[in-house]
């Protein structure tokens, strides 16, 4: 007698599943199989797709701040720097530089890591490579002054645990690093470096 409680339930279940008050609405046809089409096949090898894609070029604006320049990111590894094709080759150092990007930058790496990317040739972007220091001070009021090897002068702009540093000759801006705060220092001062 257990099962009669059971036996009312499923019977009303299936009574009401079979209930609304819409009219049926028709179904659509099932989509034609790719293998029925003309002209498709699906055993393609998977050499027939063609050789892989070019390594990425660069687009917009590439622009210049303590965490890097365009596509590279301080902290990047060397293995997703080198899988992304943004440099072709690294020396056994860890230094290496991007031809086919605006400022041709080096690029260094310490421990794995990408902790430096350096410009020494002007950019169309926002990279204050031939400004005054007058103007890179303006432009970045939370530096301060630094003076590294051989007597050459800096702005320094700090943000968290990296920095820009925007390097000096006659008053004009020739250089700009971006990376790790202690490395820049230490490589402006020329206790370390590629």
């Amino acid at each position: 007698m257990r099962r009669r409680p059971l036996v009312v339930l499923t019977v009303a279940l299936a009574v009401l599943s079979g209930c609304t008050d819409d009219p049926p609405t028709p179904s659509a046809p099932p989509p034609a199989s790719p293998a029925t089409s003309p002209g498709t096949t699906l055993d393609m090898p998977p050499d027939s797709f063609g050789p892989p894609p070019p390594a990425p070029t660069p687009t917009g604006r590439m622009e210049m701040s303590p965490a890097g320049y365009g596509p590279f990111r301080i902290g990047m590894t060397q293995q997703e720097v080198t899988d992304a094709g943004l440099v072709a080759e690294l020396s056994s150092d860890g230094c290496g530089s991007a031809s086919d990007f605006p400022g041709t930058p080096e690029v260094d790496f310490w421990g794995g890591e990408l902790v430096r990317v350096r410009l020494t040739s002007p950019t169309a972007d926002t990279v204050p490579i031939g400004s005054t220091l007058a103007e890179v001070r303006a432009a970045y009021p939370a530096g301060r002054s630094v003076t590294g090897a051989g007597g050459v002068t800096g702005w320094l702009v700090v943000d968290g645990a990296n920095a820009m540093l925007v390097e000096f000759t006659a008053g004009t801006a020739t250089a700009v690093t971006a990376g790790v705060t202690t490395t820049v220092e230490e490589v402006f001062a020329g206790t370390r470096g590629c």
